[in-house]
């Protein structure tokens, strides 16, 4: 078998069992390979009855003292407990719904057993534990990798067909040239996938890490340098800038000094005849959308059209104000496409574009489509493009002549995810607010005291102010009933609070106009206390909103809970930011301080990655993301550092095995980046 065969080169796997894998991303021996064990199982910790935790993992020797007793319960349900003596301490084993297990055990005789272990009442009990007869344990005892479930599969296929593709002797050549693995010291890819699959001992599996780490450190760092070394000249030409500075004297504000240096970085890209390929990264409220709003002046007074893309319709429409509003006395036209726009009116407005007669075109992933003609598209403005996929960027891109990229994000990105990311793009911060803007106060308390938020949520209203109540989830959930939802809290919401103040409730599953018509009410001050999921996390910019409460805080990640505590604090009046958590856990406690005692972005970003990883960074994959298996980025600097100089000395090479590898790593690179950019 080779790498990039079909699964159906593996026995067993007929047509249903290939979309069931192909459905989980997993197409060919490569794919299958790569799914790593998330943990294993090691059944060599003995524990001892004087010396265990409780719900610890652990393997006791213990002697069945006889086969057990079948308790029914209601329906088929069932429990087997069989007693044991583990030392001196007696035990009992506890099996749910497997009371054909007591023909299992033979009374007096010593069996192994792993699972969790319990103080509960009437006794120490071991729940649903796996066991062995103690005369002969097999392969009891060997390491167990543990893989992701896979739904509609049984959970020992994918063992099965991993261990068949080393057993039909895998074609598999390392395309690392020997100078570099044996100089870094590294198993030979095929040892190191065995290993990771079918260890020995916990060393080998080290081994096998270590060399499928150093892969995908050193595919980043060579992309990232492939990139960089792709500068490409523009036939769009920019030469008339002696506008910009009476439009920014027009503004109603002054610009803060970072927005002027990123001003001054664009300017100085435009002039350089190159592709401009540059992020903006800034806090929330700190003055992004101006930036866009000039940049997008500056193109129409050089001829070229703009495209402004945006996540969610919610903050199309919203840029769609914002532009129109600034832009009013210019000359310069804004229209905002967006599916939900009725047909005729949407032919209207395409067919302006097309005629060059609209210059600012905003909107969501409608402006990649077909239909979407541009007349001279100068520059692409992509906002939280990590919520786009690459393939989408440049599908924007490639609407125009090689146009000029600006990338927008309010959400903090840790360096060394940025790098990844964007590792083809110019970086430039804003690190200052606009002028007048204070701190936000932020809190965490206990869902005890959510009825003192309440009142302080109305002595705010009472001031004239407006509020924000965020809940993870729509709908209450069975499984997790602690966690609160958007409808639940909004019925209690409209029992609690004053009637003299409006309250509403935003979730996604709303229709379009349901949305559009609460956000128009709550911008206008018609609606007191907005009640809403994380929607709201980007696409509502009211200054008159002083106070945000985040209920089951715990259910957000740290960036994210920043991103939704800079939904106040935008205008003059002191706000407040409520966490409210039940959890009493140690990580969760930790997580809420790191945002009650910060307030930079950069800062709480780099911790929510120490925390997350990359997997949950974004809270679902990263788009454009090369797939990561074993590497965090943000552990593994140092190695990120010493492949980075691999990295070049392969690019530098005229070797043609240092070029074929690079080829070949190239070619992977941009694979693993097609196939995560679409959610």
């Amino acid at each position: 078998m080779k790498w990039e065969d079909s699964l159906g080169q593996i026995k067993g796997v007929g047509p249903k069992r290939k979309e069931i894998l192909e459905s989980a991303g997993i197409k060919t021996i490569g794919n299958l390979l790569s799914c790593y064990p998330r943990k294993y199982l090691d059944r060599n910790v003995l524990g001892t009855p004087g010396e265990f935790s409780e719900d610890q993992e652990i393997s006791i020797k213990a002697t069945v003292l006889d086969s057990g007793r079948v308790q029914r319960i209601r329906g088929n349900l069932s429990i087997l407990t069989v007693p044991l003596l583990w030392e001196e301490k007696k035990v009992s084993a506890v099996f749910f719904n497997q009371p054909y297990l007591k023909s299992s055990f033979i009374e007096n005789e010593d069996y192994y057993f792993y699972g969790k272990i319990k103080k509960a009442y009437g006794g120490t009990k071991i729940t649903n534990p796996q066991f062995v007869r103690a005369n002969n344990p097999g392969n009891f005892f060997e390491l167990t990798p543990l893989y992701k479930s896979i739904q509609g599969l049984p959970k020992n296929v994918l063992p099965k067909m991993l261990s068949q593709i080393f057993t039909d002797d895998l074609d598999l050549p390392d395309p690392m040239p020997e100078q570099i693995r044996l100089a870094e010291r590294l198993l030979d890819l095929k040892s190191a996938l065995k290993v990771i699959h079918f260890p020995q001992k916990a060393e080998d599996v080290l081994q096998g890490i270590e060399r499928l780490k150093f892969n995908e450190a050193l595919k980043i760092n060579m992309g990232i340098l492939s990139n960089s070394l792709d500068k490409r000249y523009s036939d769009i030409e920019v030469n008339l800038f002696s506008g910009l500075e009476p439009f920014i004297s027009s503004l109603p504000y002054d610009l803060t000094t970072s927005q002027r240096s990123v001003i001054n970085d664009m300017i100085a890209d435009l002039k350089s005849g190159q592709v401009m390929n540059r992020l903006v990264q800034g806090d929330v409220g700190s003055g992004k959308t101006v930036i866009a709003i000039i940049a997008s002046c500056l193109m129409a007074q050089n001829g070229y059209q703009t495209a402004y893309m945006a996540p969610t319709e919610i903050l199309a429409q919203q840029h769609g104000r914002s532009f129109k509003e600034l832009l009013k006395h210019t000359g310069i036209s804004a229209e905002v496409i967006t599916g939900s726009l009725k047909v005729k009116e949407k032919r209207e407005i395409l067919e302006r574009v097309s005629k060059g007669e609209v210059s600012v075109i905003i909107g969501t992933h409608a402006l990649i489509q077909d239909a979407v003609d541009y007349y001279n598209l100068g520059l692409v403005i992509t906002d939280e493009q990590h919520r786009f996929g690459v393939k989408q960027r440049s599908r924007l891109s490639l609407k125009g002549n090689q146009p000029h990229n600006m990338v927008m994000s309010a959400t903090p990105i840790p360096r060394t995810l940025a790098l990844i990311l964007y590792g083809d793009l110019s970086v430039s911060y804003i690190d200052e607010l606009p002028k007048g803007r204070k701190p936000i106060k932020t809190y965490c308390y206990n869902e005890a005291s959510f009825h003192k938020i309440l009142k302080f949520l109305q002595d705010e209203m009472d001031k004239g102010r407006q509020t924000f109540v965020i809940c993870p989830f729509i709908e209450a959930s069975e499984e997790l009933d602690e966690v609160r939802d958007t409808e639940s809290v909004y019925l209690e919401l409209l029992q609690k609070i004053d009637a003299r103040y409006q309250v509403a409730c935003l979730h996604g599953r709303l229709k379009n106009e349901a949305k559009e018509a609460i956000v128009q009410s709550f911008n206008q001050g018609e609606i007191h206390c907005l009640v809403a999921t994380s929607i709201i996390e980007v696409g509502i910019d009211v200054p008159n909103v002083s106070t945000i409460v985040i209920l089951s805080a715990e259910r957000f990640g740290l960036s994210q809970l920043h991103q939704l505590r800079g939904r106040v604090g935008r205008g003059i009046h002191q706000s407040f930011c409520f966490l409210v958590t039940n959890s009493k856990s140690e990580e969760t406690i930790s997580r809420m301080k790191v945002i009650v005692n910060n307030t930079s972005g950069r800062k709480i970003a780099d911790e929510d990655f120490r925390l997350r990883g990359p997997g949950d960074y974004f809270g679902f994959k990263q788009h454009g993301l090369p797939r990561l298996g074993l590497l965090n980025p943000m552990e593994e600097l140092a190695l990120i550092s010493r492949t980075k100089k691999i990295a070049e000395v392969v690019f530098a090479s005229n070797d043609e095995k240092m070029m074929t590898f690079r080829n070949e790593v190239l070619k992977s690179f941009y694979l693993d980046i097609e196939e995560v950019s679409f959610n």
